[in-house]
């Protein structure tokens, strides 16, 4: 698995799966049962695909609370410039607080 990525190991197990299982009679004619083992192969891919699902919900929970943070953000820097530029109306452009507080902006 350590040259694979995610898909080319899914499928991996996918075609282990389907090879076994078209092939279970030869392999029981040399003396081995493969029925347990695919099943239990079988199980753990269906536990692995329910694992992703779960993963990919998990990231589009987080995108969506990036997404709403990000916007959330926005609105609390947007509001504190507009309260910079009031002050600014104020107190005069020449003012230092407004001096101090418009460098704010540029860091």
């Amino acid at each position: 698995m350590a040259t694979l990525n995610e898909k080319e190991s899914r499928d991996f197990v996918s075609q282990v799966i389907v090879m076994v299982d078209q092939n279970a009679s030869m392999l029981t004619d040399a003396g081995y049962d493969p029925t347990a083992r695919s099943a239990e192969l079988k199980t753990k891919l269906q536990t692995a695909d329910e694992a992703e699902g779960e993963q990919q919900k998990a990231q589009a929970i987080a995108l969506d609370a990036t997404k709403h943070a990000n916007a959330t953000l926005k609105v609390a820097y947007d509001e504190a410039s507009a309260f910079i530029n009031l002050i600014e109306g104020l107190l005069g452009k020449d003012n230092s607080l407004v001096h101090q507080l418009r460098q704010l902006r540029k860091k």
